[in-house]
């Protein structure tokens, strides 16, 4: 039983220094990255208002259709409802 307590602890400890590992390593890469891309004189944040741009317009457009699509489809039950309606009137 204390051998298994042990092994978790292990366990648990190797996790916990990985993450930080982890997220140290992250930290350092990530300020190298970025001080490449600007000596390239690549801009990140005019890219992404370009990208944010095009995605609103896309989801503007799918908006758009998307409510097309349920008007067709609320019309097309209504017509469904009301010929269901005459149906079961005349059955009655």
């Amino acid at each position: 039983m204390a051998e298994e307590n042990n092994r978790w602890r292990i366990f648990l400890f190797g996790v916990l220094l990985g993450g930080v590992i982890g997220s140290v390593l992250t930290f350092l890469v990530a300020d190298k990255v970025r001080r490449q891309l600007r000596e390239r004189g690549i801009d990140i944040s005019g890219k992404l208002d370009e990208v944010v741009a095009t995605i609103r317009e896309k989801g503007d457009e799918f908006l758009s259709r998307a409510r097309e699509v349920v008007k067709e489809a609320v019309k097309e039950g209504k017509e469904v409802r009301s010929e269901l309606e005459k149906r079961f009137k005349k059955e009655e």
